[in-house]
Order: structure tokens, then C-alpha cells, then sequence
């Protein structure tokens, strides 16, 4: 079989343009850091990088919403904190006003109530970090409560409660309405009552040199609710927690694999890039030399 000048030089042509090829792409993956390039590399490998990229996005989404769900419930926690030192000195007001004081000892104790009563108005108020009310329910840009005068007080909220997904399978309320808490509350004397109007009642009475029997046990149901609020705030905080650090062993652990999968092992593509430039420079070389050659060299 006769081969020509022409096939030969191709030949050499095509083996020299291979190996510049295989030289870029060795340089490429070492300026990028990478093994895959583009999923034409590596289709399998494209695909489980883009689903475990796409898993540390949801994780990195996950930790945001915990944070930001964590300084709520922690600013909620300290909110009823107050809250529940604010009913413990009213108790202890009312168990004074119970005692046999005379009309200015009682209305004395009134003004402390109403003080108290403001104070708590605030507290329950409270809004979070964000500029968020903690106790409106869905309506977290309303005012929970406001006086409307007359010694009644308004809820503005509704009964929602907001949750935030802090894991696949998990999601936490960042709130807890109003209402729940503070409202409804089973009254000593029967029916359903809320905190305002038991101190609104024990502030009435006080003034009017009055003392209701039932106002230390409705006193006592407001605080137990807002104890029960605060425990489960709590319970909620120590699930964050949980989560953040199962969300971050997890996190660190999708890196590793995605790292196994996309990092470039330097070591070994310097060596093959050196192994590479040294294959180009022959098949640069091979060439030149081919290209030179000719029959008419050889005859004289």
C-alpha cells in the first residue's frame, strides 16, 4: 500500500493537534481546580456534582432559616421571660391588695398595677429583628394588641402560626399568636377571660377599694399559660440546635463527596500535564521533520 507526503503530514498534523487538545484541557482543569469542565467530560460525574451542589444550596438555605428562626424564638423566649415576672409581681400586688389595707393603701397598689399593665402592653408588643410583631400570628406587620380605652384591650392578630422549614422533613413555628397565649383564657368565676381584663380587674377593683376572690387564680391560670408558651419555645429552640448540627455533620459530609468528585488532584495533573507537554513537544518535532521530507532530498 503507497502512502503519500500528504497522508503522512495529516497523520502528524492530527497526532500534534491531539495532543494540544489533551495539553489545554489539563491546563484548564488546573486553573479551575476542577476534573469536570463541562458534562461532556464526565456525564455521570456532571450529574452527581449538580445534585450534591444542589443539596449544600438547600442546606446553606436550611441553616439561614434556622438562624433567622432561632434569634425569633430567642427574642420570643425573653419576651415571655417578662412577661412572666410581670404576672409574678402582680400576683404578689394582688395578694397585698387582698390584705387589709384601707382605700389609699389599695389605690396605691393600683397605680403599680397600672404600671404593670403598660409594661406588659409593650412586652406583648415586642417585635423581633427583623421589625416583625412576635404575637400577631400570619399578620406579623399588625400590632397585636391596643388599648381601645375603658380598660379593654384589642387583639388585631389572627390564630396563624408561622412556620419555617429548617430540614427536608422538619419545620419549625418561628411565632406564636396572641391570642393562644393571652386570650381565652378559663376564668375562676366561669367562662373564658384574657390577661388584660384580669388586670384590668384587679386595677378596677383596687381603685374602687374592692378585692375579687378570683383574681389571684385567674392570675395564676395567665402566668401557667405563659410558662407553658415559654417551655415550648424552649423545646423549640432545642430542636434548632438539634438540627443545626445534624444540618452542618451533613453539610460537611455532602462537601467531602462532591470534593471526591469535582476537585482536581494536583499532584496528579501536573505530572500529566508535564507528560503532556513533553508528547506535544515530539509530535511538534515529528512534524517539522516529516514536513521536510521529500524524494527530490534524496536524489542526485
Amino acid at each position: 500500500m503507497r502512502i503519500s507526503s500528504v497522508q503522512i503530514q495529516q497523520t502528524a498534523l492530527s497526532a500534534m493537534l491531539t495532543q494540544q487538545a489533551k495539553l489545554s484541557k489539563t491546563q484548564n482543569q488546573v486553573a479551575a481546580g476542577l476534573k469536570v469542565l463541562s458534562p461532556a467530560d464526565d456525564p455521570i460525574a456532571a450529574v452527581a456534582i449538580l445534585e450534591h451542589t444542589q443539596q449544600l444550596a438547600s442546606i446553606t438555605q436550611y441553616q439561614r432559616n434556622i438562624d433567622r428562626t432561632a434569634a425569633s424564638l430567642s427574642t420570643e423566649e425573653t419576651a415571655l421571660g417578662s412577661m412572666q415576672d410581670q404576672l409574678q409581681q402582680l400576683r404578689e400586688l394582688a395578694v397585698r391588695g387582698s390584705g387589709s389595707l384601707g382605700a389609699a393603701g389599695r389605690l396605691a397598689i393600683s397605680y403599680e398595677v397600672r404600671q404593670l399593665q403598660n409594661s406588659l402592653l409593650d412586652t406583648v408588643n415586642t417585635r423581633d429583628a427583623t421589625g416583625e410583631y412576635l404575637f400577631s400570628g400570619f399578620q406579623s406587620q399588625v400590632q397585636p394588641y391596643t388599648a381601645a380605652g375603658g380598660g379593654v384591650f384589642t387583639y388585631n392578630g389572627d390564630q396563624g402560626q408561622r412556620l419555617v422549614e429548617v430540614s427536608p422533613s422538619t419545620r419549625i413555628a418561628a411565632s406564636d399568636p396572641g391570642a393562644r397565649i393571652f386570650g381565652a383564657l378559663p376564668a375562676a368565676a366561669g367562662g373564658f377571660t384574657d390577661v388584660f381584663a384580669i388586670i384590668d380587674n384587679l386595677a378596677t377593683n383596687l381603685e374602687n377599694n374592692t378585692f375579687s376572690a378570683t383574681t389571684i387564680a385567674d392570675l395564676d391560670t395567665a402566668r401557667t399559660s405563659v410558662v407553658g408558651a415559654r417551655a415550648s419555645v424552649g423545646a423549640r429552640q432545642n430542636t434548632l440546635t438539634s438540627i443545626q448540627d445534624l444540618n452542618s455533620s451533613f453539610g460537611l459530609d455532602t462537601q467531602k463527596t462532591l470534593s471526591a468528585v469535582q476537585d482536581l488532584d494536583y499532584a496528579e495533573a501536573t505530572s500529566r500535564l508535564n507528560l503532556q507537554l513533553v508528547a506535544l513537544q515530539a509530535a511538534q518535532q515529528t512534524f517539522v521533520k516529516i514536513q521536510n521530507l521529500s524524494l527530490f532530498n534524496f536524489l542526485r
